[in-house]
């Protein structure tokens, strides 16, 4: 596998996470693109662009099981929450819950909203192992009350690598009228995905992981 990278053969790379590392062919096809708006930027950007990120858009959408007008570019899955974060609404009191599996800088983009309008940004505790789907979500479940308007849940983890059973915690918010949030920032290209039948609000994702 070392072959199809760029990386130098003397490091062992683990940090696909944070950076990740194009392969080979992924890189030439990405400098492919920019010779060619190299070669008629204002052509390209101005009356190419739009075309082409559209057919990128459908063909990204298809690849995750949604609708192509479901989806929305942005540079990085941080990004992207914090502007959903800046776009819900809540009240003093209100509820977001959450485990304790979640990544830093997710947990103080809610810490900051939660703190400016008085809501209270809930860790629900996920002790180690976790022995089946059934006990984990009766598990986090346990801690939605009566003031969970929100809840936010990786699918893939980032300091653990557990693959949380988020459908079955979408169908019971859902049922229970709670906004569900994803962070499946690792999840597109590691394990199946449909975004349709996994049935969130919302879902965030990163194509480079």
């Amino acid at each position: 596998m070392k072959d199809m990278f760029l990386l130098d053969p003397s490091v062992t790379f683990l940090n696909h996470g944070s950076f990740g590392a194009c392969p080979k062919p992924v890189f030439e096809d990405y400098q492919r693109w920019q010779r060619e708006l190299e070669r008629q930027p204002v052509e390209f950007l101005g009356r190419r662009a739009t075309s082409l990120l559209a057919e990128a858009r459908s063909k990204l959408a298809a690849y995750v099981g949604a609708d192509a007008d479901e989806i929305i570019y942005f540079p990085n899955p941080t990004h992207a929450i914090n502007m959903v974060v800046k776009s819900v609404s809540l009240n003093p009191g209100d509820e977001i819950l959450t485990t304790d599996h979640e990544y830093g800088a997710m947990d103080r983009t809610w810490h900051l909203l939660c703190k400016k309008v008085g809501a209270k940004y809930m860790h629900q505790p996920i002790p180690l192992p976790v022995t089946t789907q059934e006990n984990f979500a009766d598990q986090f479940w346990s801690g939605v009350n009566e003031r969970t308007k929100i809840i936010f849940i990786s699918h893939l983890t980032s300091p653990t690598a557990l693959i949380f059973p988020v459908k079955e915690i979408c169908k019971r918010a859902r049922e229970a009228g709670i906004l569900s949030i994803v962070d499946g920032a690792h999840v597109p290209g590691h394990i199946p995905l449909n975004l349709h039948e996994l049935g969130c609000d919302l879902y965030t994702g990163a194509t480079h992981k």
